[in-house]
């Protein structure tokens, strides 16, 4: 289904009955990714909603060079474009958690609980990966002068170039913009503001947000709960359904 929401054509599903929760999926991906979680959100007596971001998934890239913050308002404004008069819970993965702590934070959007899963939202320390991402960002050219990305594979310049967005990513510049103003954000100083009970989900293995970003998101968090699973990487939501379905269960009672 589409819906017009701040001037963007926005992709969502509505699914189930119950209490009212939102899903905010990744960079690169779209509300496809949450199809395991919210069939089980829904068995479990959830109305659940999801999303595709602008630039994502079926929503067209937004109508400018966009920031974490005019995500956080859009999803705001979702969330009374669906006359959402009670969120129980906002649920974010990697970039879909950056947009939550700073929608939260800020105060636009007010769940009564909040589930970050891999959130992004730390910048991290300069590497040649990073570097290796903005320049994708910038040129969508992979860097090969760089120690040890000389000799890229086909499949990580893939992978690059899927973290810049989405397939057709050079024929994009919004995104590349957007994806540069979001790398360079560190969200940090918003992590304190976040008042609501907070489940931090994180796979030990995962690489692309790591278990250090889930340990200081705890210590800034003061209502929060990090909760580690050994066997699962970024996607800890899927790579151990299990484990996460039962620390969600629990924490939403």
């Amino acid at each position: 289904m589409k819906v017009l929401v701040n001037g963007q054509l926005i992709e969502y599903k509505k699914e189930g009955q119950g209490n009212a929760v939102l899903l905010l999926h990744g960079w690169g991906t779209s509300l496809a990714s949450f199809d395991q979680l919210s069939q089980h959100l829904v068995v479990t007596g959830h109305e659940v909603f999801r999303i595709d971001f602008p630039g994502f998934g079926a929503s067209p890239v937004p109508n400018g060079n966009w920031s974490v913050g005019e995500y956080a308002e859009l999803t705001a404004a979702f969330v009374g474009k669906m006359n959402i008069s009670k969120l129980t819970a906002i649920f974010g993965h990697s970039f879909g958690g950056r947009v939550i702590i700073k929608g939260v934070a800020t105060g636009l959007l007010q769940p009564e609980k909040v589930i970050l899963m891999g959130s992004a939202g730390i910048k991290p320390k300069t590497t040649a990966k990073m570097i290796a991402y903005r320049t994708v960002a910038k040129t969508g050219k992979a860097v090969t002068a760089l120690p040890g990305l000389n000799k890229m594979s086909k499949s990580l310049r893939e992978r690059l170039y899927a973290a810049v967005g989405s397939s057709d990513y050079q024929q994009s510049g919004a995104m590349k913009q957007v994806f540069l103003n979001t790398i360079r954000e560190d969200l940090t100083q918003y992590l304190p503001a976040i008042a609501a009970p907070t489940l931090l989900l994180w796979g030990e293995r995962d690489t692309e947000t790591p278990l250090a970003d889930g340990k200081l998101m705890h210590a800034k968090i003061s209502k929060s709960e990090l909760i580690v699973l050994p066997n699962a990487g970024h996607f800890v939501y899927d790579d151990d359904f299990d484990g996460a379905t039962k620390a969600i269960d629990r924490f939403l009672g």
